[in-house]
């Protein structure tokens, strides 16, 4: 199962621009934070005053360790500045196959199949949700993964990492891993294909 913590950051800021502009820049350096995944920034609906960042961690450690050099880090002063009223900041459990807050850069990896003649798609499932529990989900930079089951009765395993090159990694460490073996036993491979986002 994924360690993966969502982190909700609610807060007040002063100048708008200065804060828009702060925050921006806060992200494109926590991006080199260890078990960093993603950071939507949002604002109030009503009160443009009102801001909340949503921040995927690979882990409640990582997140806490995070938040230690965010709020004390000459690096983040700025950013930290422009709040003048902090709010709360509260950690929740990802879904059990991750969630996946795609930034630009962020890889992809399609990988398209048929069952094997006899294979429910119930077994195939929890054979998947095995895989990525004991396997994937543990691999640096792995951010989640979706089965899509498509029309024509195949499916595509859509999984996301930080970067393309991480996707490339990732799957080269099902070579001999046994519950990777276990899911592989049950599909016939079609296709496979690598991306990052734009």
């Amino acid at each position: 199962m994924t360690t993966q913590r969502i982190e909700i950051v609610t807060y007040k800021i002063g100048n708008a621009v200065e804060a828009d502009q702060q925050r921006d820049i806060a992200r494109n350096r926590a991006v080199a934070l260890p078990g960093f995944g993603g950071w939507l920034p949002l604002s109030g609906g009503k009160d443009q005053t009102e801001r909340a960042d949503v921040i995927l961690w690979d882990s409640a450690e990582v997140a806490h360790a995070a938040g230690k050099i965010v709020g004390s880090s000459p690096d983040f002063a700025q950013f930290r500045d422009t709040i003048s009223e902090f709010g709360e900041a509260r950690f929740y459990a990802a879904p059990a196959d991750g969630f996946a807050m795609m930034q630009p850069g962020d890889g992809i990896e399609f990988g398209r199949f048929r069952l094997r003649a006899g294979v429910s798609e119930d077994v195939m499932r929890t054979a998947h949700a095995n895989m990525i529990a004991s396997h994937l989900s543990l691999q640096p930079g792995w951010l989640g993964q979706k089965l899509v089951r498509l029309q024509d009765g195949t499916f595509v395993d859509v999984a996301f990492a930080v970067s393309e090159e991480r996707s490339i990694a990732i799957c080269g460490s099902w070579a001999g891993n046994v519950s990777c073996d276990a899911f592989l036993g049950l599909i016939e491979p079609i296709s496979m294909e690598f991306g990052s986002i734009s």
